[in-house]
């Protein structure tokens, strides 16, 4: 819980104590007013949230309602009107108005882009029309144009990461492993053919398999032995108990 009495405190911040100490006042004045009028309750309510809003805008402002303006997205729409026309024009003088500083001030051109995302959009159009490319429209102008784009409010573009691309194709099956008959042998850089490895775990595993084997049945021997043993110390015991039994 943040310290809000201690005056001068190091590090404490002057707008987020306003936020807690007000948040306090409320649950306070809630408590204290349980068996008051309700309509006198949500009045004082009402108007201590709305200045609660006030206090927490100043640390964290409102979303903006309007989205930002992204290069590649009027640039799309710029390829699709007619070249020439009032719309193609307002438009391009749109672009050049929210991008053209930006852009020359990272060394972009605004007529370059301009010819490739027209040449990007009509190439990927006409290869997903004849399928010879999967890729969408928007991923190929994504690949060739940089992605600008000027918040509500600024005045300046600012260039962002490019879009991380999904796959659009069904992913490929993947085939089963095929052993090879390779018996070549690299002991240096531990290479080996598939036949070699193949017919080396054969072995190694046959002459575990006899050790196993083997281990076993000395085991089991000597199991007999000691069982047998046992049974021998029984009898003599037995034998000894009823001779000192009849001495009696």
């Amino acid at each position: 819980m943040a310290d809000i009495t201690t005056p001068n405190l190091p590090g404490a911040n002057e707008l987020f104590n306003k936020i807690v100490q007000k948040v306090e006042s409320i649950d306070t004045t809630a408590l204290e007013k349980l068996a008051s009028d309700a309509s006198g309750v949500v009045s004082q309510l009402k108007t201590d949230l709305t200045d609660l809003k006030a206090k927490t805008g100043a640390v964290i402002p409102e979303l903006p309602t309007t989205v930002p303006v992204n290069l590649q997205s009027e640039l799309t729409a710029l390829t699709g009107l007619t070249a020439g026309s009032n719309q193609y024009i307002n438009k391009l003088s749109s672009i050049t108005n929210n991008f053209g500083s930006s852009l020359t001030a990272n060394g972009y051109s605004l007529d370059t882009l301009v010819t490739d995302a027209s040449s990007t959009i009509s190439s990927a159009t006409a290869s997903l029309s004849d399928g010879t490319s999967s890729v969408s429209v928007s991923s190929a102008l994504s690949a060739k144009v940089p992605n600008f784009e000027l918040s509500p409010g600024a005045t300046e573009a600012v260039e962002k990461a490019k879009a991380s691309l999904l796959a659009t194709a069904p992913a490929l099956k993947e085939l089963a492993h095929s052993f090879s008959e390779s018996v070549t042998q690299d002991d240096t850089k531990g290479l080996y053919g598939d036949k070699t490895a193949r017919d080396t775990q054969t072995s190694n595993l046959g002459s575990l398999l006899s050790n196993l084997q083997s281990a076993g049945e000395a085991f089991d021997k000597k199991a007999k032995e000691i069982e047998a043993e046992i049974k021998k110390r029984n009898a003599e015991q037995r034998e000894e108990n009823t001779v000192q039994t009849i001495g009696v």
